[in-house]
C-alpha cells in the first residue's frame, strides 16, 4: 500500500494537531493581563473534603461568590494524599498562569523537614497568609495527666511509651517534636492517625495517649471527654481562658496554624496581586468574620514583608526539631530498580530454559533481530528511566512520553523504520493529546 500509516493513527494524529492549535490559541488569549481571570481559577486543597483546610477554603469561596469579587468561579479541588504533598506537587507542576493556586498551611514546611517532600516554599510564590488558630495538647478525659509537666516527665522517664497520635509530617506531628525539643530527654512514640476527628477517636478508644488539636477541634470535642494540657500559643485564648499556654508552664513551645495561599513559581506579580486583593476583600466580609469567630480562627491577613517574616519564623521553629529521624520512607527508586532486576532475571531464566528444552534452528530468526531476553531487558530499562524521569521531573510528561513511545515502538517492531510514521502518530496521541485531555478537560496537571 502507498500509505503505510493506518487510518486510525492518521485520524488521531490530525485530531492531536487540531487540539494543539486550539490549545495554543486559547493560551495566547489568556496572556492578556487586563482580562484576568478569563476562566475558572482552580484552588487545590491537598486534603479530603470536610477537613479544616477544606472548610476554610469553602468559607472564602462562598464570600467571593456572594459578593461577586471574581468575574469567574473559584473552583475548589480536593487532592488528598501523603500529608498534602500530592496536591502541592500538582500545583508546583502547574502552568504559572494564575489559574492554579494552592491553599496549604505550614504543612508545606513540615513535610519538607520530615522528608515527605523534596520541595518546600521555595518552589512556590506566596500570595498571603489568612486566619490563625492555636494548637492544643490534649489527652482523654480520664487520663492521669493534668499538666504538660506531668506529660513530659512520663515521656522522659519511659521514652517512647506514650503514643502521640498525629498525621506524620504535619503540624500536629511537629507539635510533639517541639515539646520534645523543649523538654530534653522526653520522647513520644508517634502513630499515624489522620485528621482531628480520628485523633480524638484514638484518645477515646485508648489507642493513643496524647495528641495535638486545633482550638476549634478542642472546643468541638471537649464536652465529649477531652482534657487540654496546654495551648501552644503566645497568649491565652478567649475561647478557653483557663487553659494555660506552654510558655506559662515553662516550655518554650509556640505553634499555630495559618492557611497560606501559594502560586506556581513564575506566576506574574499582577495576577498574584489581583488574587491577593480578592482574598483580602473576602476576609473583611461580615459573613467570613462571623464564621471564623465560630471556628476560633483569628481573621488575620498577612502580605508582603509581614508574610515573609512569618514564614521565616515558622521555618526556624520547625528546623529546630527536624534533626530527629522520625519517618522512614521507602526508597522508591531502589524499589523500581529491584523490580526491573527481578523482571530481567525472570526473562533470562525463561529464555535459558526454553533454549535448553527446544531446538532452535539457526535460520528461524533473522540475525538482525535481537533475542527476546535482550529486547525485554532493553524495554524494562527504558521503562525504568521513563518512571525516574517523571518522578524527579527531569523532563516533562509530553517529551518523556513521546520519546518513550517512539523508541519502544521501534524496538517492538524490530527497528523497522517503515513504522516510524505510526510510532510518531501514536506518540503524539499519548503525549500531547493526552496531556491536553488531562490538563484542559479533566483539570489534572501533569509534570
Amino acid at each position: 500500500m502507498r500509505n503505510s500509516m493506518p487510518f486510525t493513527i492518521r485520524t488521531i494524529s490530525l485530531l492531536t494537531i487540531f487540539l494543539m492549535l486550539f490549545s495554543g490559541c486559547d493560551q495566547s488569549a489568556q496572556t492578556d493581563k487586563a482580562a484576568y481571570p478569563q476562566r475558572p481559577i482552580k484552588l487545590i486543597v491537598p486534603f479530603a473534603a470536610g477537613g479544616g483546610s477544606d472548610t476554610f477554603a469553602r468559607i472564602l469561596q462562598k464570600a467571593i461568590e456572594d459578593h461577586n469579587l471574581l468575574p469567574e468561579p473559584l473552583v475548589i479541588i480536593n487532592v488528598p494524599g501523603a500529608g498534602g504533598t500530592v496536591g502541592s506537587r500538582r500545583v508546583k507542576n502547574a502552568r504559572p498562569d494564575g489559574y492554579t493556586l494552592l491553599l496549604l498551611h505550614e504543612g508545606i514546611l513540615t513535610s519538607q523537614s520530615a522528608g515527605l517532600a523534596n520541595f518546600g516554599p521555595d518552589a512556590f510564590q506566596p500570595l498571603c497568609g489568612t486566619g490563625r488558630t492555636g494548637m492544643v495538647i490534649c489527652v482523654a478525659g480520664d487520663s492521669p495527666f493534668h499538666t504538660l509537666q506531668d506529660l513530659v516527665e512520663k515521656a522522659a522517664s519511659e521514652p517512647e511509651t506514650l503514643l502521640f497520635s498525629c498525621s506524620l509530617g504535619s503540624p500536629s506531628h511537629f507539635a510533639g517534636l517541639m515539646i520534645e525539643n523543649a523538654a530534653p530527654g522526653s520522647q513520644f512514640r508517634y502513630v499515624q492517625s489522620g485528621g482531628g476527628a480520628k485523633r480524638f477517636a484514638g484518645l477515646q478508644g485508648g489507642h493513643a495517649d496524647v495528641t495535638a488539636l486545633s482550638m476549634a477541634e478542642y472546643i468541638q470535642f471537649r464536652d465529649s471527654g477531652l482534657k487540654a494540657l496546654a495551648l501552644l500559643g503566645e497568649e491565652r485564648d478567649a475561647a478557653a481562658p483557663d487553659l494555660m499556654t506552654a510558655t506559662e508552664q515553662g516550655f518554650d513551645v509556640i505553634a499555630s496554624n495559618m492557611q497560606f495561599w501559594w502560586a506556581p513559581k513564575g506566576t506574574s506579580i499582577d495576577k498574584m496581586e489581583s488574587m491577593t486583593n480578592v482574598i483580602q476583600q473576602a476576609m473583611q466580609t461580615p459573613e467570613v468574620k462571623s464564621r471564623l469567630s465560630q471556628l476560633q480562627i483569628e481573621p488575620i491577613v498577612l502580605t508582603g514583608n509581614a508574610l515573609q517574616a512569618n514564614l521565616a519564623d515558622r521555618t526556624v521553629r520547625i528546623q529546630r526539631v527536624s534533626q530527629r529521624p522520625t519517618i522512614a520512607l521507602p526508597n522508591f527508586p531502589l524499589m523500581i530498580f529491584a523490580a526491573v532486576a527481578a523482571l530481567t532475571l525472570y526473562v533470562l531464566s525463561q529464555s535459558f530454559l526454553s533454549r535448553r528444552v527446544a531446538k532452535i534452528e539457526s535460520d528461524s530468526e533473522p540475525a538482525s533481530v535481537a533475542p527476546p531476553w535482550k529486547l525485554a531487558i532493553t524495554i524494562a530499562l527504558l521503562t525504568c528511566l521513563y518512571v525516574l524521569f517523571m518522578q524527579f521531573e527531569w523532563v516533562g510528561y509530553q517529551l518523556a512520553t513521546m520519546g518513550y513511545v517512539i523508541v519502544t515502538g521501534l524496538l517492538l517492531t524490530h527497528l523497522n523504520l517503515k513504522s516510524v510514521t505510526s510510532m510518531v502518530g501514536l506518540a503524539l496521541m499519548l503525549s500531547i493529546g493526552l496531556h491536553y485531555i488531562f490538563t484542559q478537560i479533566f483539570i489534572i496537571d501533569l509534570p
